[in-house]
């Protein structure tokens, strides 16, 4: 199958692009200049790279035509965390970055169009079904819910073949040593205090290849167009339970510092998915229970950490 990734490079682009090609298809990726392949390491002999921004209209289309997929994944985005990202760079790379695509693929009537979305639209909320009001309290929230309904006007007016996936918050191998659950492991090897806040905060954690089934069965699945699926363990679990269960699975070789930073003004206490809508229409749930998903998460931190000490006792 022909299939056009953007976002390749990503945790989830790049672990979906793995396993498109170890079924067989034949995959191009949009990839930008300076973005790191670091992911991707090993398939280059197996991808099609169309050099090129998703804010370009004139790249997109062009990487468009010379694919000519009959599959899109459209996860080109902003991360989540850095604070140097400007408003500006959110919304061009989101919202013109998701018109783009659109726009380049009028016409394409059979093309089915797979596009991660965000729980950051929602705002704060438990057990949120597609259909809640999204009332995003971040910039990066407000990108996401303008895509969305970029998505469904696609769908309506130039009857594409759109599905978002509205993601809650991914994790596994290879996510940025910045996010959450690697930065508490990553703290744990090197002997790091681990600085937090009360941990009150509840979010929604579903593993890597959950996620990466997600896409590849809404590509697949006879759903309208339109449709908007949330994606992820259907449970919200409080930071400071994630954070102690890392602790156990490590054998505690330090004791996190909880209360030690003040909890954010904007901080998001209550973030969970309603997974009904993906369980009935995509034949979807998690199959990955939160303590395998974090044995193998820090069992690929323990192989780099271990990687690195060699590298450095070689080198001295």
């Amino acid at each position: 199958m022909r299939i056009f990734v953007t976002g390749g490079t990503g945790l989830i682009g790049s672990a979906l692009v793995r396993r498109l090609i170890a079924e067989g298809d034949d995959v191009t990726l949009l990839i930008r200049e300076g973005a790191n392949r670091i992911r991707l390491a090993g398939l280059e002999a197996q991808l099609r790279e169309y050099g090129g921004d998703i804010r370009d209209d004139a790249a997109v289309a062009s990487a468009v035509r010379q694919a000519n997929p009959e599959v899109v994944f459209h996860l080109a985005s902003t991360p989540f965390n850095p604070p140097t990202i400007s408003s500006q760079t959110h919304l061009e790379t989101i919202v013109q970055g998701t018109m783009n695509l659109v726009e380049a693929l009028k016409g394409r009537l059979n093309v089915r169009v797979v596009a991660a979305g965000s729980a950051a639209a929602y705002g704060s909320g438990s057990r949120l079904r597609e259909d809640a009001p999204l009332r995003p309290g971040t910039v990066l929230g407000a990108a996401k819910a303008a895509a969305s309904l970029i998505l469904q006007m696609a769908a309506r007016l130039y009857q594409l073949q759109t599905r978002e996936l509205r993601l809650f918050m991914p994790y596994g191998p290879a996510e940025h040593p910045s996010r959450l659950i690697p930065h508490t492991i990553a703290s744990a090897l090197e002997g790091r205090q681990i600085r937090m806040t009360e941990g009150r905060q509840q979010r929604d954690v579903v593993f890597l290849d959950d996620v990466v089934e997600a896409f590849c069965l809404a590509a697949t699945k006879p759903v309208a167009a339109g449709s908007v699926f949330n994606i992820g363990s259907g449970v919200g679990t409080p930071v400071r339970t994630l954070v102690a269960r890392i602790m156990d699975l490590m054998g505690h070789p330090v004791t996190p510092l909880i209360g030690a930073l003040p909890t954010r003004s904007d901080e998001i206490m209550e973030m969970s998915a309603d997974i009904s809508a993906a369980k009935t229409h995509l034949s979807w749930e998690p199959r990955t229970s939160l303590d395998e998903g974090l044995r193998r998460t820090i069992a690929w931190w323990m192989e780099q950490h271990t990687a690195d000490s060699t590298q450095q006792t070689a080198h001295r």
